[in-house]
This record gives C-alpha cells, sequence and structure tokens, in this order.
C-alpha cells in the first residue's frame, strides 16, 4: 500500500528538500587549517622550557635559581676541569643549558623562534626523533661554544643553540613551508647546494650568522 498511498505532490516535495539541502551543504565554510599548527613534539619541549622558568623566576627564591644556573648552565671553565678529573656528571649540561633561560624575554624569542621553523619539520621526524635531534643540536651548539670559550668562566643558558639547528634543517628545504603543515616537510631531503642555490637562503643564514656573532661579542648589550 506503500507506492499506493503517495500523492502527486510527494515527488516534487522530496527533489525540492534534496536541492536545499545540497545547497546548504555547499555554503558551510570548508575546513581550514588551524591559525597554529604545532607539534607535541615542540610543545612538550617548550613546555618544559616555560614551566621551568616560570618555577625558578615566579616560585622559587633566587637561591635556588642561582643554585640551576651553577649546576645546569653550560660553563666552559667546569668542562676543562671535568675533563681533568673524569667527572661524567658535568657533561650532562651540555643539554641541560638548553631548558634554562634568563629572562622571558629570552624565553619567548627563543621558543617563537623554535615554534617558526621547527613545526614542519617536527611533523616529519615525529616525537621521538624530534627530541634526539634537540639533543644533538643542544649538543652541537655547546661543543662549538667550548671550542671557542675554553676556560670561560661565564655559563651559558638557553635554547637558541637546538633552535638554530631547527633553521639549518629548515634551510635544506629551501624555508619552503609545505602546503600542510601537519604532514611536515615530505619531500624527500634535497642535498645542501640545492638549498644554498634557492633565494634567500644564503643570505638569510649570512645574516643569522652576522648576528649571532655580534650579540655573542657582547657588541649589541646583549
Amino acid at each position: 500500500s506503500g507506492e499506493n498511498d503517495r500523492t502527486p505532490g510527494d515527488e516534487p516535495q522530496r527533489s525540492g528538500l534534496e536541492a536545499e539541502a545540497r545547497v546548504l551543504a555547499s555554503e558551510r565554510p570548508a575546513r581550514t587549517e588551524p591559525a597554529l599548527n604545532i607539534p607535541v613534539s615542540l610543545l612538550i619541549m617548550a613546555g618544559i622550557c616555560i614551566g621551568l622558568h616560570m618555577l625558578l623566576t615566579e616560585v622559587l627564591s633566587t637561591r635556588y635559581y642561582n643554585a640551576v644556573i651553577v649546576n645546569f648552565s653550560l660553563i666552559p671553565l667546569r668542562i676543562e676541569l671535568a675533563v681533568q678529573t673524569f667527572e661524567l656528571g658535568a657533561l650532562a649540561t651540555l643539554v641541560t643549558h638548553s631548558f634554562i633561560h634568563g629572562s622571558w624575554m629570552h624565553l619567548a624569542f627563543n621558543m617563537i623562534w623554535l615554534v617558526a621553523f621547527g613545526a614542519p619539520l617536527a611533523y616529519r621526524l615525529g616525537l621521538l626523533r624530534t627530541v634526539l635531534f634537540w639533543i644533538i643540536t643542544a649538543i652541537s651548539a655547546a661543543v662549538l661554544h667550548l671550542i671557542i670559550y675554553w676556560g670561560d668562566p661565564v655559563p651559558l643558558i638557553g635554547a637558541a643553540g637546538a633552535g638554530s639547528g631547527f633553521l639549518g634543517a629548515a634551510a635544506r628545504f629551501g624555508f619552503r613551508r609545505p602546503q600542510n603543515a601537519r604532514t611536515g616537510f615530505t619531500q624527500k631531503l634535497p642535498p645542501p647546494i640545492w638549498a644554498l642555490q634557492q633565494r634567500g637562503v644564503l643570505g638569510f643564514l649570512i645574516l643569522w650568522i652576522v648576528l649571532n656573532f655580534v650579540t655573542g661579542m657582547g657588541w649589541l648589550g646583549g
């Protein structure tokens, strides 16, 4: 009886409703990428830096902050003495220094720089390899600092070394942003000579090196 119960106006009415539904569906805003595409790995690393700095500056007393600087910053003189006395524990500061910052401005600059250049790379690497990449770049920066300032008593802190590592890795892709930041750099890793031939890469790297050299020499009051 279902077929016989239909009235002549049913079909046009149903067609009209279906057409209206298609129009409404087409008017829905297309899904867009979120404004911030920050991988979990970078959120974890940044969270450690921010949480530690907040603990040291807003919760604990200056005495504890100074104790952290003395024990966990990279001090070339301590490393020199550690090599002579085989104090292997001091070698941990090759990494721990990268989580300590001197001010909120110092911390903000390093975290913004890290996220700006590190997000697509971190999506490509995944959590564990991103953490490993942070450790390797922090150690590499520390070793270079030790070569230049061997025996110096001034402590080194900050994630600038790790951030520079992520910047250098982004430069290998010509600073090209992937179409989808959540998929990261999916193309095959290009050779270094290709990256240097991309417009703006070589000039930016030279500017970055000069800026770090000037800052390191204290000519900008940093």
